[in-house]
């Protein structure tokens, strides 16, 4: 995750916020510590991504506090998708029910559990 950059001034985008925390507003400067409220990604998805998990607020907090050199900010990972283009996802897990089936059921599964 490099830092992003402004094309017309070339300074990083966290100095721009610090230094003019009224792009952001009052309300949201205030609430999130002069820092952008989330991470902007744009991807090319030509083929699946890599499944994903990420931690709650309190749990990235504590991973945060625990393994700073791993865990590199406090804050958990919402996600929105802005499909520019045809676009399937999967989102969320099988109910535990349905997972403890396929282990009790599947000998591959139940070995490695």
């Amino acid at each position: 995750n490099a830092p992003s950059i402004v094309k017309e001034t070339g300074e990083k985008l966290s100095s721009v916020i610090s230094n003019h925390p009224e792009y952001l507003g009052e309300k949201v400067s205030n609430l999130f510590d002069g820092e952008l409220p989330f991470l902007f990604k744009v991807l090319s998805v030509e083929k699946a991504l890599s499944i994903q998990a990420h931690p709650s607020k309190e749990h990235a907090k504590e991973l945060h506090a625990k393994y700073p050199d791993i865990y590199k900010d406090p804050n958990h990972k919402p996600e929105l998708a802005i499909a520019l283009t045809p676009f399937e996802a999967l989102c969320g897990f099988r109910p535990i029910k349905e997972i403890r089936k396929f282990v009790e059921e599947i000998p591959e599964l139940s070995s490695i559990v």
